[in-house]
């Protein structure tokens, strides 16, 4: 049984295949470089969307508790002055 040798390359693209043409090659390797920024980004902004997203859902019930108590205090704040209304006309009787 034989045995086939592999040769590992860090590089996608041979010293030989360089030499021969080295715009394509250079070429190449941008192209993968780009490609994974791309890919890199595009993850991380999804992620940061997914972050935002439960800030919002968060500061939306803050949102709709804070109009809740707001609500609450025009009402005792409404009756307060109907009260103190109805005291200072029975005074002036």
């Amino acid at each position: 049984m034989a045995v086939a040798k592999v040769k590992t390359n860090p590089l996608p693209v041979s010293f030989d295949q360089f030499k021969k043409n080295p715009v394509a090659a250079v070429a190449f390797c941008m192209l993968v470089a780009v490609s994974y920024l791309y890919y890199d980004v595009k993850t991380g902004y999804a992620d940061q969307i997914q972050v935002s997203n439960e800030k919002i859902k968060a500061l939306e019930i803050k949102v709709d508790r804070m109009n809740a108590a707001l609500k609450k205090s025009d009402s005792a704040l409404a009756a307060a002055i109907t009260e103190l209304r109805i005291i200072n006309t029975v005074k002036k009787l």
